[in-house]
């Protein structure tokens, strides 16, 4: 029974859940009212419109049917999602963006304000949610970051709340909680295949420390909430496409497309870095950051695609050196946020920006350092669920979002860890902390700037001019 005295004695709510629903809709109302009221994106654009209109393939001949969806490109669950948004834009008489960014809104309350810090908590073995404050934080620096991208249709976000819920309740005890980890997962791999990568940790941890004979029963579970989404799919795949599989094809004969990972691999060694620009500011279209490296290599040996991994990975054994280098420096192009938007309007990028996201890289090293020593096989089964996805999408030609996992990892990691006894460091320890941190520092802005100085010859008159 709710207190009496409480002055939300309706809601019925314990202090901490009430807590915490005040914050998820603090989040969300913020969220929307910067999308809503302040934001300078109207229109969808590239992959989000595309998003957009693919949910209009389920209401084909007259009828709505799960089956008349027909791209072999992208999976149906989040098209699907899309055309119950038509729905509500009909009856609300808005355009088609407002609500996009209203649906995004609330995805950011239950991404920062529920999923997240539970997953923390689940992670690590802690007895309680982070702080208020503490999550509130991990909220802001998401926003900072990340802000524009919720006005868009992109699967990126809905992806990883749909990950992180199954990472979650993998962990809870319980039949239901199994088949909604299950559902989850398979939400997660047909919105992103890359996700794929994420199946053998969460299953990890639905098996962890649970009696063998809990095994088989708690798969079959997880199973039956898989194939609650993976049906569908594989019964789109065969009607259309003459595929028995439930996972997304990722191929398109119009776009000809036989494999979209493998086409990336190859525009991975040309590019160290893509964007998208809109609006007058800058030429429409693609920014491409080149790899002069890559592309010798590439023309040296006459290869026009890969048409197999197994090339690919031949390839990659022939080169180390050049891998090694491409990959390390597409990790840091992925992390290196310049702008909140995947549309730039223009080059919005600040030295001060950039460098608070460096610093943030570099005190989240701090944590990690410190605390690795206790990370159970629980907290790395789910670090290897969030990072092996991003390991998978190294090779490719590198966007920002590829790396959201890991970026709000690091954010979570300065949000909600601690440096354990930093106010007892002697006067040498800080000093050398301090040259640590101004190295890497400079050493990040050089690394920024060359990549930058990469762009394709269209876009150089912008770089001498300063405006990139």
């Amino acid at each position: 029974m709710a207190n009496k005295f409480s002055p939300y004695p309706s809601l019925g709510l314990a202090p901490a859940r009430r807590q915490e629903a005040l914050l998820v809709g603090g989040i969300v109302a913020f969220f929307a009212a910067y999308l809503l009221l302040i934001s300078e994106y109207q229109h969808l654009y590239y992959d989000a419109g595309l998003y957009w209109e693919a949910g209009h393939r389920f209401y084909q001949h007259g009828h709505f049917s799960l089956l008349n969806y027909d791209d072999a490109l992208r999976g149906y669950a989040y098209p699907l999602f899309n055309f119950l948004c038509l729905g509500l834009r009909k009856a609300l008489h808005q355009p088609a963006v407002v609500i996009v960014k209203l649906a995004n809104a609330g995805l950011a309350g239950l991404l920062f304000g529920v999923v997240g810090p539970r997953l923390w908590r689940a992670a690590t073995g802690a007895a309680a949610l982070p702080a208020l404050g503490r999550r509130l934080l991990w909220a802001a620096l998401g926003f900072l970051f990340w802000r524009d991208y919720f006005n868009f249709s992109l699967s990126d976000f809905p992806a990883l709340l749909a990950l992180g819920l199954a990472l979650w309740q993998a962990q809870r005890r319980g039949g239901g909680a199994a088949v909604l980890a299950g559902l989850a997962l398979a939400l997660a791999v047909n919105i992103r295949p890359i996700y794929l990568a994420a199946v053998p940790p969460v299953l990890g941890l639905l098996l962890w420390q649970q009696p063998r004979p809990q095994w088989l029963p708690r798969l079959g579970l997880l199973a039956a909430g898989a194939a609650l989404v993976l049906t569908p799919q594989g019964l789109i795949n065969r009607r259309h496409f003459g595929a028995n599989t439930p996972l997304v094809l990722s191929q398109s004969k119009e776009l000809r497309i036989h494999n979209l990972y493998l086409q990336k691999l190859r525009w991975g060694l040309l590019h160290q870095k893509y964007e998208s620009s809109v609006g007058r500011e800058l030429p429409t279209g693609q920014l491409l950051f080149m790899d002069a490296a890559g592309e010798e290599v590439l023309q040296n040996e006459g290869i026009a695609e890969f048409a197999t991994a197994g090339q690919y990975l031949r390839f990659a054994a022939r080169h180390p050196l050049l891998m090694a280098r491409t990959y390390a420096r597409h990790l840091f192009a992925g992390l290196d946020l310049s702008h909140p938007t995947p549309y730039l309007k223009r080059w919005e990028t600040s030295a001060l920006l950039r460098g608070l996201n460096y610093s943030l890289w570099f005190g989240a090293g701090l944590v990690a350092l410190a605390g690795w020593r206790r990370l159970g096989g629980r907290g790395g089964l789910v670090l290897a669920a969030l990072l092996l996805p991003c390991l998978a999408v190294l090779p490719m030609s590198m966007e920002v979002r590829f790396l959201l996992p890991l970026h709000l990892l690091l954010l979570a990691l300065v949000a909600f860890g601690r440096v354990p006894g930093w106010r007892q460091w002697r006067p040498g320890r800080w000093a050398l902390v301090g040259g640590a941190y101004v190295v890497f520092l400079l050493g990040c802005f050089g690394v920024s700037v060359s990549i930058t100085r990469a762009v394709e010859p269209r876009f150089q008159a912008y770089v001498r001019a300063g405006r990139m």
